[in-house]
């Protein structure tokens, strides 16, 4: 998989490539994403000139590339415009490397990143608009207390309240999660929501 960034600035492209230990190739045009295939690209959302995010032509690039959104003020508000745009993720343009390194893991395994506010917003809005698939159906790999961490991850709670309402550490939680995500075979709590709802 190869990885790139528009950016002008390049301060922002050192500390990508320092802080993701992956080689960028740096674009410096946005003509340049149609060249990209198959790539996972980070945008700086502060170069000039950029379409807006409700601009329908990032459909078609988000269609041929995994697209993650670099904010040096990022808020809910953007990062939503972000995903409905088609990305696959969005940040903080300086955000620490372990934030960034998650980041393009989950983007380059396929999935999604969002926020822990943006996800639960999403995981919410999914079980207002659509009626749950039997659980008895999507969970029948997973043991009685994978189905307990399960059910509550996909109605949207975080590791810290699925951890105090069960009793268990948050350790815990996240070694349940990645148990239940290899046997439902997704990437994510989002991915986890959808398949609960019967939509994946």
């Amino acid at each position: 998989m190869n990885f790139s960034i528009l950016t002008a600035d390049p301060f922002l492209f050192a500390h990508i490539q320092q802080s993701t230990q992956q080689d960028f190739v740096r674009l410096d045009s946005i003509s340049a994403l149609s060249q990209a295939a198959g790539d996972v690209v980070l945008i700086d959302l502060a170069l000039p000139a950029l379409p807006l995010l409700t601009d329908a032509i990032w459909g078609s690039y988000a269609s041929a590339n995994q697209l993650v959104f670099l904010s040096s003020i990022p808020s809910d508000t953007e990062h939503m415009a972000a995903l409905t745009a088609g990305a696959r993720g969005y940040c903080h343009s300086y955000a620490a490397s372990e934030s960034l390194q998650a980041i393009m893991n989950v983007v380059a395994a396929g999935g999604v990143w969002a926020g822990p506010a943006i996800l639960q917003a999403l995981i919410r809005s999914v079980n207002k608009i659509f009626v749950p698939k039997d659980p008895q159906i999507w969970m029948a790999p997973l043991t009685a207390r994978e189905r307990e961490v399960a059910i509550l991850a996909s109605n949207g709670s975080m590791n810290k309240e699925i951890a105090r309402d069960l009793g268990i550490t948050e350790r815990t939680v996240k070694f349940h999660l990645s148990l239940i995500f290899e046997k439902l075979k997704v990437s994510d709590r989002l991915q986890l929501a959808l398949l609960a709802k019967g939509i994946r």
